[in-house]
């Protein structure tokens, strides 16, 4: 991943408008607009694959943000019916956002060029962005999956709503 094109602490979190699970378009704005936190969670297709039916990591870790007060919102390059689907199996209720086309995840400066069998391709680097209610980012972490990273978030949750 190119780190300078990441968005950084103390930047405004670009705008975006992307359809969600049941395909209903959503915005930052309408997340924002409920005086909340954001969690804009960037994940990698490997994050979802790892949930299953003995449990889902994605959900778990992200239901202990929602607890405190904090809008979970996950984005990736998977199609709408594949997040429908995914969510219905593991009892999501958080949105899961779809960039077919990777421009919110482009704009967010959150991917890497990878070569797979001698043909370059960008993949979504997992990254997990707090999003104050003014539209600030006021944290930033890139775990490889949510557990290496949630009790800082927690933490860092607990300590910017004091």
């Amino acid at each position: 991943m190119a780190k300078d094109k990441r968005l950084k602490v103390g930047e405004i979190a670009p705008e975006f408008h992307l359809k969600d699970q049941s395909g209903k378009t959503v915005s930052l704005a309408d997340f924002l607009g409920q005086d909340k936190y954001v969690l804009l969670y960037f994940v990698s297709s490997a994050e979802k694959k790892r949930c299953d039916r003995s449990g889902c990591p994605l959900k778990e870790n992200l239901d202990k943000v929602k607890e405190l007060g904090v809008i979970p919102v996950v984005i990736d390059e998977d199609p709408v019916f594949e997040h429908e689907k995914f969510s219905r199996a593991h009892n999501i209720d958080f949105p899961i956002l779809s960039d077919p086309d990777m421009s919110t995840i482009k704009g967010y400066g959150v991917f890497e060029k990878v070569n797979v069998n001698g043909i370059e391709k960008e993949k979504v680097v997992s990254t997990v962005f707090l999003i104050n209610p003014k539209g600030y980012i006021v944290e930033v972490w890139e775990p490889k999956v949510i557990e290496e990273s949630i009790n800082d978030i927690i933490n860092a949750v607990k300590s910017v709503k004091k």
